[in-house]
């Protein structure tokens, strides 16, 4: 492993804490929630979900972060304006973690971070995301919310290598008429989480991972992304795994791993079902930078990270 030159920055999210060299903190695990065909949702439109399944599931990954050391966020995805207000509302009446706001529709994250500006949870609250492909008016509702933090995706259409993840990021690419950052900056976000945009083997996997390098190296950002579905967009998989159902786990799992390994401070790792797999693995890899830090001159920091918890 290895220490990069440029200064690293670390964001704090009430008791959490995201970046820093490899090694000093432990990866933040980010579960996925009420995304499409959840079976804990009835009606999506409605936000009509199983209230008591959707905290037993929530209460798993705690309890898992809890053992490994590593820290977790949730990631809530909603349908509607309507199912976004009820699933905020849920969550923030049962805990106090951080958690992103998320949609396959634009209006409804621009919603969702005017509702949660409204009852008061800005400040745990992400926006996901700004991107090449986000309207101004997702924009101007970002700017007039309070949250301060966003993940900003580095997916560039036109140049899907390393070098085009790190130009939309910083410059006007892929279309867009500015690099991500600067619309971050004029939106107020203070915390970017960079997502390096995960792509399909053989479209682009090794330059998602390869970027992580890349944004620490240049930009010294907190870095993750949604490693997994790279691994759940690999055509030859999808027809393997209909015959061979034991081999998908570990390429799922394993996606965010090699992620880790380079350096990613987060893992937007999917269901929040696979809670139960993903923390130990991440907390192995955490051991492993941690003990190579140690080697570069770097302190672990914090008495929770996984070499402090699990060994």
């Amino acid at each position: 492993m290895f220490k990069f030159d440029k200064k690293q920055e670390v964001f704090e999210f009430g008791k959490f804490k995201v970046g820093g060299q490899p090694g000093e903190y432990a990866t933040v695990c980010i579960g996925t929630m009420f995304y499409a065909r959840h079976k804990i949702v009835s009606d999506p439109d409605k936000g009509v979900f199983d209230k008591d399944a959707a905290e037993r599931l929530w209460n798993t990954q705690v309890e898992m972060s809890d053992v490994t050391g590593n820290p977790c966020f949730n990631q809530i995805v909603a349908e509607t304006n309507e199912a976004m207000a009820k699933e905020i509302d849920w969550f923030v009446g049962i805990s106090d973690y951080p958690f992103l706001v998320d949609s396959s529709a634009q209006d409804v994250r621009a919603f969702g971070v005017k509702y949660a500006t409204e009852i008061g949870v800005a400040d745990r609250a992400i926006h996901n995301s700004i991107n090449a492909s986000i309207t101004p008016e997702e924009l101007e509702a970002l700017k007039e919310s309070d949250l301060d933090s966003a993940i900003v995706l580095a997916f560039n259409a036109m140049e899907t290598g390393t070098k085009g993840k790190m130009d939309v990021l910083t410059k006007a690419a892929g279309g867009a008429a500015k690099g991500m950052l600067e619309y971050a900056a004029e939106c107020g976000i203070t915390r970017p989480l960079i997502d390096t945009a995960a792509m399909p083997l053989g479209s682009g996997s090794g330059a998602t991972v390869r970027a992580c390098i890349a944004v620490k190296a240049m930009l010294g950002l907190p870095v993750g992304g949604g490693f997994h579905n790279g691994a759940s967009a690999w055509d030859w998989m999808k027809k393997w795994k209909k015959t061979h159902k034991e081999a998908f786990a570990p390429v799922d799992i394993g996606s965010n791993l090699v992620a880790g390994i380079v350096g990613a401070d987060y893992y937007l790792y999917g269901p929040i079902e696979n809670a139960p797999m993903i923390f130990p693995a991440a907390a192995m890899v955490d051991i492993m930078k941690a003990e190579s830090a140690k080697e570069l001159g770097l302190e672990v920091l914090g008495e929770n990270h996984p070499i402090n918890r699990t060994m």
